[in-house]
């Protein structure tokens, strides 16, 4: 039921899309889908404290203001499914960034022949029931591309899942309810085999660190190995841009 719903609001929105003509998600520039001067804002890295991962630092592509929020929210809460690919091709872009750093490289594990694990944060079941998809599958995908392309071996793993949260994570309260909404609530599915893996993280809004924090923790407690985490858009209040 929730399959054919979700197919039939997108038939809808496809027909809307072909008769209204869309601007641009950021900005409403017409006739464009996500224009160059916002484009640009998300390859400004914004830099998060994060030592639970062996960096000790999370990536976002740029700060969670204006455009940048306009478009994550058209993406996110509504459906805009178009995006996908400027998204990821974002997360992309800072993929590169990071590896060209050096920095990833210097922190993978000694195991042999392990690819590196890209995990998008889970969502509550309740999102998505009301998105009807995983909304991270496709930038994470962009991700581990982005990292075989560049010669290191990496794959898509769903290995996290969400139990027992409330609400709209972006719109919950304060710092300390985000906290307190998150903590306990990620977990590692059963079937997942995570021992000695090296793992990047994928998210898309970091707003106080809550949700990629206990990410880490779960995962580290399955043996895996968090390297870092990479979001599309960080708060500007928790982080620095740099």
């Amino acid at each position: 039921m929730m399959q054919g719903a979700a197919c039939g609001l997108r038939m809808v929105r496809e027909v809307e899309g072909l008769i209204l003509p869309r601007g641009c998600a950021g900005c409403d520039l017409p006739d464009t889908l996500l224009c160059p001067d916002c484009a640009r804002l998300l390859t400004l890295p914004v830099f998060s404290d994060a030592p639970a991962f062996a960096l000790g630092r999370a990536l976002a592509c740029g700060p969670y203001l204006g455009p940048v929020r306009r478009t994550l929210l058209a993406w996110k809460d509504h459906d805009d499914r178009a995006l996908d690919r400027p998204l990821g091709c974002a997360l992309s872009i800072l993929t590169a960034r990071l590896l060209a750093g050096g920095q990833l490289l210097s922190h993978l594990p000694g195991v042999a022949n392990a690819p590196i694990l890209v995990v998008p944060a889970p969502s509550s079941p309740r999102s998505l029931r009301r998105r009807g998809r995983a909304h991270l599958d496709p930038v994470a995908a962009a991700v581990a591309g982005t990292l075989t392309n560049l010669g290191l071996s990496a794959v898509v793993s769903h290995s996290l899942v969400m139990r027992g949260i409330r609400g709209k994570s972006v719109a919950a309260g304060g710092r300390s309810d985000r906290a307190s909404r998150v903590s306990g609530s990620i977990a590692v599915r059963e079937t997942a085999s995570l021992a000695g893996y090296p793992i990047l993280v994928v998210d898309d809004i970091i707003t106080t660190g809550s949700t990629i924090r206990q990410c880490a923790r779960a995962l580290t407690r399955a043996g895996g190995f968090p390297l870092t985490a990479l979001a599309l858009a960080a708060a500007p209040q928790a982080d620095s841009v740099t």
